[in-house]
């Protein structure tokens, strides 16, 4: 929980430069309580709190920060203070800095580092952008599988202060490729004299280096690993995903459907940011497109309408035209309620491909029961409430049954032939959706209203 009280305190002892008592009050808090702290304070102050900490500390507390000001802290060091501070972060973290810096400022700091990591993180950054080598690290420990428990831990023991995780140690043979893994607890319970080979676990959970992340991610969120080991064509252990980068895939991944489920496109950048870090100009740009296409989208309704015009003169019309918002209203609810249900269960893969006609048979049900109370409640509701006679109440009961199991179905359709056709379920966004049941919603109206109310009147 941020503490608004500490601030002022804080930039007082920043300006007075009182290194010693801002150190002393910095190691007793956990590094995301310093990044929070920085975040609060003017940028000048924040970078000169930052300066403060040691480098092991600054790579810990740069971690938390947000991009914007990962980016303002780094370029503003000099090239061999930030080179050892890359030195200290993680590998995929470091990767990813790398790769938003200015290209210009990055050849003036690798060379500052080891040739090892320079290629570590030459080769991170150079995968393709969502797979799994582009979110992996390569900080992890490998064991031969012909030493002893004993000569395992020695090692490790050795490792361990460099590397991101050690809950799993990974078993590789002479040429590199993954043939097993065993966890630290396992290592800890075991015979000291036994062979690794004799403990280890064969029946490994892997990834891919080209597979979509959010594939990945959701895996370890299955199988509750701690990590996922990823290898190349070859069966090659080139990497690991940790459970703390697949939470933040997966929130990355549910903020852009949940932006595409609403009508707003995208941006990769935008999506993580903080909202108030998002500028108006930013906001007005991803949203405008897809309000521009229902706009257009929903001048359906117009010709229906246009098409109805005849009924004006008709007596029964302005009863009819009363209930409009309440049929519009149903449907697109409706709609929206079901494509919300089918876009998770597929995003979570509850709903296969051959799932298809059982999706739309239960959907079609559930329109049903549900347009059976709706109608039931909207016939008695324009009857007793609003005084409307028996005649115009039935066509509002009846209307709002068809337009729900209307709803229900296009819902669930919808998204299912955009995975078909291989375009993201989400980018049909329930707006979209309940546009498409406003003007369609009014054909099934007005045609009720037509076969009870005028053709069998004569």
């Amino acid at each position: 929980m941020r503490n608004p009280l500490l601030v002022p305190d804080l930039r007082e002892l920043i300006q007075s430069g009182e290194v010693a008592a801002l150190r002393e009050f910095i190691e007793d808090q956990h590094p995301g309580r310093t990044a929070e702290l920085i975040e609060d304070l003017e940028a000048e102050d924040g970078d000169s709190l930052f300066r403060i900490l040691l480098p092991r500390d600054r790579a810990e507390v740069l971690s938390y920060l947000d991009t914007e000001s990962q980016n303002r802290i780094v370029e503003a060091m000099p090239p061999q203070e930030a080179a050892e501070l890359l030195h200290h972060m993680s590998h995929d973290e470091r990767a990813d800095l790398v790769n938003r810096l200015d290209e210009e400022f990055v050849d003036v700091v690798l060379p500052h580092l080891a040739q090892a990591e320079r290629e570590d993180i030459r080769r991170l950054a150079s995968y393709e952008p969502g797979t799994a080598g582009a979110v992996m690290t390569t900080d992890y420990v490998t064991l031969p599988a012909h030493i002893t428990v004993r000569e395992a831990l020695d090692r490790l023991r050795h490792e361990a202060p460099d590397r991101e995780t050690i809950y799993y140690c990974y078993v590789v043979d002479h040429n590199r490729r993954l043939i097993g893994f065993v966890s630290l607890k396992n290592l800890i319970l075991s015979r000291r004299s036994a062979l690794i080979e004799d403990i280890m676990q064969r029946d490994v959970i892997f990834g891919h280096l080209d597979e979509d992340q959010e594939t990945v991610a959701r895996q370890i969120d299955k199988y509750d690993l701690l990590a996922l080991p990823i290898i190349d064509s070859t069966g090659r252990l080139v990497g690991i995903i940790t459970h703390d980068d697949a939470m933040d895939i997966l929130r990355q991944e549910q903020t852009e459907d949940i932006l595409k489920f609403g009508g707003v496109s995208p941006d990769p950048e935008a999506d993580t940011a903080p909202y108030w870090q998002s500028t108006v100009i930013d906001v007005v740009r991803r949203r405008i497109k897809w309000l521009l296409m229902l706009f257009v989208a929903e001048n359906l309704t117009y010709p229906v309408l246009h098409y109805y015009d005849w009924m004006t003169d008709n007596s029964h019309f302005p009863a009819l035209v009363f209930f409009i918002p309440l049929m519009l209203g149903t449907g697109g609810n409706a709609g929206s309620q079901t494509v919300g249900t089918i876009i998770r269960g597929m995003a979570l893969g509850e709903i296969k491909g051959r799932d298809s006609w059982r999706v739309l048979l239960r959907e079609w049900l559930i329109g049903l029961f549900l347009g059976l109370m709706l109608g039931t409640a909207g016939t008695l509701y324009a009857r007793y409430w609003r005084g409307q006679p028996w005649s115009i109440s039935i066509v509002v009961g009846l209307t709002l049954l068809g337009i729900c199991m209307w709803a229900n179905t296009i819902g669930a359709l919808v998204p299912l032939l955009a995975r078909k056709a291989g375009i993201d379920p989400a980018v049909i966004s329930a707006p979209f959706i309940s546009t498409l049941v406003d003007a369609t919603g009014l054909v099934i109206y007005f045609t009720t209203a037509i076969l009870l109310l005028i053709k069998m009147s004569h």
